[in-house]
C-alpha cells in the first residue's frame, strides 16, 4: 500500500476469498473471523487507507474498495439495515394496531370513506421490499450454480444447489454476516487486535451449550434475540406471510453455533449438557473458577472499564488479560448514547400505543408504567443483596434465582397491567428492555471504576469476609462499588437465564423426532450413519453415571419447560376468568 500510495504501479493482483468452513467447528471459525475484522479494523485506521481513499481516481477507487474493505463495509450496512427495517415494520405495527385503516378494492383506495388511514401503499411496499431482499438474496447462489452447471452439467448442479441448501448453509452465510460485522464494529470501538491462532481440525465433538454461548452471546446472540422481539411485535400486529423470511434469517443469529454443532440432538449428550450448563451458571462465586459465567461477565464488562495496575499474585489473576480501556468519547458515542437513542425509540412507540384510551378511560401514557417495570426489578435485586449481605456464601445462589423471579415476576405484572394484551405487552418488554440496557450501559462506562485483576472482590461480598483479601486502600471503596456490579450482575444473570432457556427449549423441540440425531449427523458431514464416526465408547460405571444425571436432570428439565410454557400460555387460554377491574392500569 505504500508503494501504491507514493505513485507506484502493481501489474497483477490475485484476489481470494479467504474463509473457513463450518466443518471445522464454529470456535475456530470465531477465531479466524475475530482475526480478519480486527485487521481489517486497523488497516481502516492507518494513514495509507487515508491516502488510497482521498488520492486515488475513481476506477482505481473502487476496485480497491471492492477488493479490501468494501467486504466489511457491506456487511456492516446489511447488519444495519436489518435492525433499521425491524425498527419501521414496529412503527408501521403500532399504526396498524391502533389506527383504523381505510378498506381497499384491489389495492385501490375507496372514495368517501373518511376518519381512517390509507396505508395500504405502506403495505404493499413492505411486500415488494422483501421480496426484492429475497430475490438477491437466490441471485448470491447463481455462481455456485452456473459453475457446476458449466463443469459437470444440470444434474449436477441441481444435486449441489441441493446440498446447499439441506446442510442450512445459507443459516451459516446469515450468523457469519453478523460475526463479520461485529469483530469490525468491535475493533474500531475498543481495539485490541491480535493474532489468535486458530485450528484446522476436522469438527466431530459436541461442544457443550455454555461454552458456545459464552463465545457467540456478544457478536450475535443478543442482537438476534432482540430483533426477535422486535419481530414478534410486528406479526402480533402486522402479520404477512413474507415475515417469514425474517424469521428464518433472525433465528439464524440465535441459534446457528448449536445447530452446526456435531450430536446437538442426542438426547443424552443433551440433557449433559443442561447439567453442565447450570452449573456453570452458579460456580465462581465462592471460589476461582476458569469456566463460569461470572467469569464471562466480567470479561465482558473489562472491555468498557479496562484493569486496575494491582496485582496479588493470585491464579484468578490469569484469567484477566491485558485489554486497554477504550478512551472516554468512544464509550460515550458507543456505550451511552447509542443505547439512549434505543430507548427514547421504543418508549416512543410504546407511548404512542397508549396513547389511545377507550371512551370515559383517562389517557394512558405509559411511561411511568414502563420506568417502573424497568427499574423494579433492579431495585428488587439491590433489597436482596442488601439483606443478603448479612448472611453467608451460600447465598450467592439464593439471591441469583431470586433475581430470576423478580424478572419473570415484573414481566407478569407487566402483561396483567395490559389486561393481558399480548402485543402491547411485548412492545412494552421491548422498551423495558432498551431502558435496563441504557441504564447498564451507563452505569459501567460511567460509574463502575476499573477491574481488579482478581475476583477476591466478588467473593468477598457473597462470603462477607473483607479482610486479609490483599485490597488494602481498595477495601474501602470496593464495597460501594461491588453493590453496583452486583446490582448489575443479577440483572443480567437473569436475562442469560431466560435467554439461555428459551434456546434449549427451542432446541430440544427436534429430538421428538425419530432417528433425529443421525439426520443431523448426515446433514453436517454428508455421510451415511454407517461411515460415521462412532459415538464415545463408556465403561459400566461412566454409562450408569451418565444414566442417572439423565434421568435427574431430565425431570428438572421437563419441569423447567412447564413451568416457562405455563406463565405463557395460561394467561392465554384464562384470559377473560382471570381479568378484573384493574385501576391501577388505568391511573399509569
Amino acid at each position: 500500500m505504500t508503494a501504491f500510495g507514493r505513485g507506484g504501479r502493481i501489474k497483477h493482483m490475485d484476489y481470494y476469498q479467504c474463509g473457513k468452513g463450518r466443518d471445522l467447528g464454529f470456535g475456530t471459525i470465531l477465531n479466524f473471523t475475530t482475526k480478519l475484522g480486527n485487521g481489517m479494523g486497523e488497516q481502516m485506521l492507518s494513514r495509507q487507507y487515508y491516502y488510497l481513499g482521498t488520492q486515488l481516481p475513481i476506477d482505481r477507487f473502487l476496485t480497491f474498495y471492492y477488493g479490501h474493505p468494501g467486504f466489511h463495509i457491506n456487511n456492516i450496512l446489511v447488519i444495519l439495515s436489518v435492525q433499521l427495517f425491524m425498527i419501521t415494520m414496529v412503527f408501521i405495527g403500532t399504526l396498524n394496531s391502533q389506527l383504523r385503516i381505510c378498506e381497499s378494492v384491489n389495492s385501490e383506495y375507496i372514495p368517501g370513506t373518511g376518519g381512517c388511514y390509507y396505508l395500504i401503499p405502506v403495505f404493499s411496499w413492505i411486500k415488494r421490499t422483501i421480496i426484492s431482499i429475497f430475490l438477491v438474496f437466490f441471485i448470491a447462489f447463481l455462481p455456485l450454480f452456473l459453475q457446476e452447471l458449466s463443469e459437470r452439467g444440470a444434474v449436477s448442479a441441481v444435486i449441489r444447489l441441493t446440498k446447499h441448501f439441506l446442510s442450512l448453509s445459507p443459516v451459516f452465510e446469515v450468523f457469519s454476516t453478523m460475526i463479520y460485522s461485529h469483530s469490525i464494529i468491535s475493533n474500531l470501538t475498543f481495539g485490541g487486535a491480535r493474532y489468535i491462532a486458530t485450528g484446522r481440525g476436522f469438527a466431530t465433538t459436541r461442544q457443550s451449550f455454555a461454552l458456545l454461548y459464552s463465545r457467540f452471546a456478544g457478536p450475535s446472540i443478543y442482537s438476534g434475540m432482540r430483533m426477535l422481539l422486535l419481530l414478534l411485535y410486528i406479526t402480533l400486529t402486522l402479520w404477512l406471510p413474507h415475515l417469514i423470511y425474517f424469521w428464518i434469517s433472525i433465528l439464524a443469529l440465535c441459534i446457528a453455533p448449536f445447530i452446526f454443532n456435531p450430536h446437538q440432538f442426542s438426547l443424552s449428550d443433551f440433557i449433559i449438557d443442561y447439567r453442565e450448563f447450570l452449573r456453570w451458571m452458579s460456580r465462581g462465586n465462592s471460589r476461582s473458577h476458569a469456566n463460569s459465567w461470572i467469569g464471562y461477565c466480567r470479561l465482558s464488562r473489562t472491555k468498557v472499564t479496562g484493569y486496575k495496575k494491582e496485582r496479588l499474585g493470585h491464579p484468578s489473576e490469569k484469567l484477566a488479560g491485558d485489554v486497554p480501556r477504550a478512551g472516554w468519547r468512544t464509550i460515550l458515542f458507543a456505550e451511552v448514547l447509542g443505547p439512549i437513542c434505543m430507548a427514547v425509540i421504543y418508549t416512543v412507540a410504546y407511548t404512542f400505543v397508549k396513547s389511545f384510551h377507550q371512551v370515559g378511560d383517562p389517557p394512558q401514557g405509559g411511561i411511568v408504567r414502563v420506568v417502573i417495570i424497568s427499574l423494579g426489578p433492579s431495585v428488587w435485586n439491590a433489597a436482596v443483596l442488601l439483606i443478603l449481605f448479612l448472611f453467608g456464601s451460600i447465598m450467592a445462589s439464593t439471591a441469583h434465582l431470586l433475581s430470576v423471579i423478580g424478572m419473570v415476576a415484573a414481566f407478569e405484572f407487566l402483561w396483567y397491567l395490559e389486561q393481558w394484551n399480548t402485543s402491547h405487552a411485548v412492545l412494552a418488554i421491548i422498551a423495558v428492555i432498551a431502558i435496563q440496557r441504557c441504564v447498564f450501559k451507563i452505569l459501567i462506562a460511567l460509574v463502575i471504576s476499573r477491574e481488579l485483576k482478581h475476583d477476591e472482590t466478588s467473593r468477598a461480598w457473597w462470603t462477607g469476609r473483607w479482610y486479609g483479601r490483599g485490597l488494602g486502600g481498595h477495601a474501602f471503596s470496593q464495597p460501594a462499588r461491588e453493590f453496583v456490579v452486583k446490582i448489575i450482575e443479577m440483572s443480567l444473570f437473569a436475562a442469560d437465564f431466560v435467554t439461555c432457556h428459551i434456546l434449549l427449549f427451542a432446541l430440544s423441540l427436534p429430538m421428538a423426532i425419530p432417528f433425529v440425531d443421525k439426520v443431523h449427523s448426515t446433514m453436517l458431514f454428508w455421510l451415511r450413519p454407517s461411515r460415521q464416526i462412532h459415538a464415545p465408547i463408556f465403561s459400566l460405571r461412566q454409562r450408569k453415571q451418565r444414566r442417572s444425571i439423565v434421568i435427574r436432570y431430565s425431570l428438572l428439565f421437563l419441569l423447567s419447560f412447564a413451568v416457562f410454557a405455563a406463565l405463557i400460555i395460561l394467561p392465554i387460554i384464562f384470559e377473560k376468568d382471570i381479568t378484573v377491574n384493574c385501576e391501577i392500569c388505568k391511573k399509569f
